[in-house]
């Protein structure tokens, strides 16, 4: 399975506005997290249409978590950037090909091993990946 570079920004993005006590801006995220300004403005943008993360106006405004750090998962994140993800590549669209007994079996391993990616990154909140004793600091 391979992470987008995007994904990866993506992540790192949530999970400081997750430690952060107020909204960010994209420029103090951006430096916070050494991270290109105008492609993490792209990413932020999809992630507030996926109702991920929040923007508000103002002084005071900017970037923050749409839902609780709990209520936010890795999966949701990474399926918001990167799409529906599929980790194998299979030979023709659709359904797997079943030519003899042994590729529907086989068929299965692949089934089964994308459906535990999905449950166990469903299962990682971005509150589970904060440390206990850090303070996310703005510049």
């Amino acid at each position: 399975m391979k992470i987008s570079k995007k994904a990866y920004y993506g992540v790192r993005a949530v999970l400081a506005l997750a430690q952060s006590k107020k909204p960010l801006s994209i420029h103090a995220l951006a430096e916070a997290e050494h991270l290109p300004q105008d492609y993490l403005e792209k990413i932020l943008q999809i992630l507030r249409r996926a109702s991920l993360v929040e923007a508000k106006k103002g002084t005071s405004g900017g970037y923050s978590l749409a839902r609780g750090s709990k209520d936010v998962n890795t999966w949701e994140i990474l399926r918001a950037l990167d799409g529906p993800m599929k980790p194998f590549a299979t030979p023709v669209r659709g359904e797997l090909p079943c030519f003899q007994p042994s590729h529907c079996q086989t068929n299965e391993v692949w089934r089964k091993l994308e459906t535990e990616i999905e449950t166990t990154l469903s299962r990682i909140s971005i509150h589970s990946l904060i440390p206990k004793n850090h303070k996310f600091s703005t510049p």
